[in-house]
């Protein structure tokens, strides 16, 4: 493999160590300067925002996830009260029943 830059060749392959060739402070701040000029731009239009936001307010119905519950539950363990004696034992007794023979 070749690799040229501005039609100027650099080297051949490499190992995974990456390139060997040191690029002086300036020139490559010139070359940062230069490459954040080239970034991706992306515009939705009206419609398409609209369409978005209509669909992120439906998704908690439509996918089941219950994120007023979901958040809840994470406060409580963040807070540490989820965990009690009572859950704990109910837990405890619906796993028990699961691992029964019916």
């Amino acid at each position: 493999m070749e690799i040229y830059n501005n039609s100027q060749y650099i080297h051949g392959a490499h190992n995974l160590q990456g390139p060997h060739r040191t690029v002086p402070a300036q020139e490559s701040s010139a070359a940062a300067t230069r490459y954040a000029a080239l970034q991706d731009d992306i515009q939705f239009s009206d419609e398409a925002l609209q369409l978005s936001s209509l669909s992120n307010s439906n998704s908690s119905s439509s996918s089941g996830i219950r994120f007023d519950l979901v958040n809840r539950i994470k406060a409580e363990i963040a807070a540490g009260t989820y965990d009690t004696p009572d859950k704990m034992d109910i837990a405890v007794d619906r796993m028990i029943g699961r691992l029964q023979p019916r």
